[in-house]
């Protein structure tokens, strides 16, 4: 029978292709596909297949085959690729520091062992869970797609491709800007960008700023409100003041130049190889928005790195870590694109020189092609004295608003550093989750399940940063 000779031939063509990588082979692969799937729906429409055959083709390992051609044709689209990145992506970048010469057996099985037990499919439609279950089979697939991938600095188009989903936050529901959008990644990808984003940030831990507190190891948004903390505490016991400038980034992550990134990471050190990978990697990334069972119109993302991705977070931080040199006279702090910059202030003078650095915080944006939200930025005065140095700070001749409470990285501070508002719309909010739990289980009868559900809904509530709004007042605890 026709369909099941050209079955027999793909899966031995398919076998050849994968021992020795020959681009004849996956094109004889690619036509035999196309007429297998062709034969299977004519045989199928017409009922001449016997249920053996149709048992083989969906069967048990049906969806391992699937995968396992979906890798395939990922080879020979990376094989056929003559990349050309655009004038805004195009790298003469030189440097060896900082490299990626392969990746090894331990790193794929590591990092399918890490991804996450999911039952969300991305746009090849495999969810999370299947390829953890069927890595024994994919292992060495992946090993040769990956290798290859670094060897022709080339990142396969298929797993560029990206799905949103908005998820709503709160207001007008017809409002996109009240939406945070998701971005679903391959299962593929987040494999291969775990192992990338490991072995670049072993090279790189050591030449990020100590100010970054952002998706860095042992570092956290409690570690970043603690340094805080203790710098208004020592301005409190030498009787001064700390004046604090918080800023917003608009959209930071979606503005990332190519072109300015790749030049700071060539002059950290980055291999011509992995700049031409990276380059690979950013430009010309698909995306397209599910919403309520409709999917609209692919389109291409011009700047930005990609949100979701292990590799994306680590190349802001490189493309921001400059920034922090850029201040003279006053501290910073960063969590990612978080950033407030401080100083102690005993005179006018402490004052002006808080606003040269601002001055060089803009024009920094202005080189680097970030913007400022300057409405959301704000400026808080932490002191117990009666009459403050309120000096007025400006960002682009705009006056940047002052207020006596903020809220930082989740957190309500107040001028004083007195947590008793923050402990109050805490407990607030954590008596509405409550009762909304009680009403909802009333029926249950597991304690597990109720414990399960206090600890994923409510204890993180209360635990969150409480190193540093831990109450000192009997009636707060």
């Amino acid at each position: 029978m026709e369909t099941e000779r050209l079955i027999k031939r793909k899966t031995t063509v398919r076998k050849l292709a994968l021992k020795d990588v020959n681009p004849d082979l996956f094109g004889e692969f690619k036509s035999l596909l196309s007429s297998v799937k062709y034969n299977i729906q004519k045989d199928y429409n017409t009922y001449l297949l016997p249920k053996m055959v149709w048992f083989r083709i969906l069967g048990g390992f049906g969806l391992i085959l699937k995968i396992k051609t979906l890798i395939l044709l990922i080879l020979y689209s990376i094989i056929t690729t003559d990349f050309d990145g655009n004038d805004e992506c195009e790298s003469d970048c030189v440097g060896d520091f900082v490299k990626i010469e392969n990746v090894t057996y331990d790193d794929v099985v590591l990092a399918i062992k890490e991804l996450k037990s999911s039952l969300t499919a991305a746009v090849d439609n495999i969810p999370y869970f299947i390829i953890k279950g069927c890595s024994e089979f994919l292992i060495y697939s992946l090993l040769v797609l990956l290798n290859l991938s670094l060897e022709t600095k080339v990142f396969t188009e298929v797993w560029k491709q990206t799905r949103i989903i908005p998820v709503f936050k709160k207001g007008d529901e017809q409002n996109c800007k009240n939406y945070r959008p998701i971005a679903i990644l391959s299962p593929f990808s987040k494999i291969f960008e775990s192992i990338i984003h490991k072995k670049l940030y072993n090279q790189v831990e050591n030449l990020i700023s100590t100010s970054q507190h952002g998706f860095i190891p042992k570092r956290s948004t409690t570690t970043n409100l603690l340094c805080l903390t203790g710098k208004i505490i020592s301005s409190f016991e030498s009787g001064s003041q700390l004046g604090v400038i918080y800023t917003d980034f608009s959209k930071a992550f979606d503005s990332t130049d190519f072109g300015i990134l790749l030049k700071k990471i060539q002059g950290i050190g980055f291999h011509i190889n992995l700049i031409d990978w990276l380059l690979s990697y950013l430009c010309k990334r698909t995306l397209y928005v599910y919403f309520n069972n409709v999917v609209s119109h692919e389109f291409t993302s011009t700047s930005g790195v990609p949100q979701g991705s292990n590799i994306g977070p680590l190349l802001f931080i490189l493309f921001i870590n400059d920034l922090a040199c850029v201040f003279k006279y006053s501290e910073c702090l960063f969590f990612s694109d978080d950033l407030k910059l401080f100083d102690s202030v005993r005179s006018d003078l402490d004052s002006v020189l808080l606003q040269r650095d601002l001055d060089c915080l803009f024009k920094w944006c202005i080189d680097n092609r970030l913007h400022l939200n300057i409405e959301k930025c704000g400026v808080l005065s932490y002191t117990r004295k009666v009459q403050p140095l309120n000096h007025v700070y400006k960002i682009n001749n705009l006056v940047l608003s002052r207020s006596n409470t903020v809220t930082d990285l989740g957190i309500i501070f107040d001028s004083k550093l007195d947590f008793s508002q923050h402990i109050d719309t805490m407990v607030s909010k954590t008596y509405h989750r409550l009762g909304f739990l009680k009403r909802r289980t009333r029926e249950f009868s597991s304690e597990l399940t109720l414990k399960v559900l206090y600890c994923a809904h409510i204890r993180p509530k209360l635990e969150y940063c409480s190193i540093i709004w831990n109450p000192n007042y009997r009636n707060k605890i």
